[in-house]
């Protein structure tokens, strides 16, 4: 929170000094500008340089702008559902990972589904590993499979991760447990298995292109 702190930027306004800073607000990705008088520039009531710092200083502290809890009750009650919204906007027109449209598919009926029913009216900050073991738990009633509860429990974790602050540090940090979770296990998987002659011809193949490799530069020398 240090540095979000503001001390704000005094400016002459007609015949005011006047103190602008920026503020959060509920319900509003970024802040918004706000300025208020300070002193008039001359006559009675003006004060010096220093002064005016002390006054400016004074009002922004007054505003709560630098306040934590004021904060956290600005950010907290996003819900998960509205940051949803939002981080599918972003992977959408995103330019270093453009989201593909099955992807974009896929997690939207997710979240139609699945994750707005259950969760998408809680408070972003309220999704933790206690929300998500009720969540893997009803998952597992309906008799989704394993994989699936993974893929969907591994979206919800995508878009609380997803609120930043305007520094780009994470508003609701999270270590997940997966053990308290009960997060099922993927069983059977199927992985790409090679017969020993395939390995032996995969060994010989390399040990052939570099001796080829060798060669060609022995030879130019």
């Amino acid at each position: 929170m240090s540095r979000r702190s503001q001390v704000g930027s005094i400016e002459k306004s007609g015949k005011w000094y006047v103190i602008r800073y920026s503020k959060d607000v509920p319900g509003q990705d970024k802040r918004i500008h706000a300025s208020q008088r300070v002193c008039p520039i001359s006559g009675p009531g003006s004060l010096t340089k220093a002064e005016r710092k002390t006054e400016a200083l004074e009002i922004v502290m007054a505003s709560g702008v630098n306040d934590v809890q004021q904060f956290f009750e600005t950010t907290v009650g996003v819900t998960f559902r509205e940051q949803a919204e939002k981080f599918i906007r972003q992977k959408t027109i995103s330019k270093r990972k453009p989201l593909k449209p099955a992807t974009l598919c896929t997690w939207e009926n997710c979240l139609e589904k699945w994750l707005n029913p259950n969760i998408g009216d809680l408070p972003l900050a309220n999704i933790n590993n206690a929300a998500m073991k009720q969540l893997v738990a009803k998952m597992g009633a309906a008799k989704l499979s394993a994989k699936t509860i993974i893929n969907y429990t591994g979206l919800v974790k995508l878009i609380v991760a997803s609120a930043k602050s305007e520094e780009g540090e994470p508003l609701f940090p999270r270590k997940w447990d997966s053990e308290f979770i009960d997060l099922p296990i993927v069983k059977d998987q199927r992985q790409p298995k090679f017969s020993a002659e395939t390995m032996s011809a995969i060994v010989q193949n390399t040990v052939d292109n570099t001796e080829s490799f060798t060669h060609y530069w022995q030879a130019r020398d």
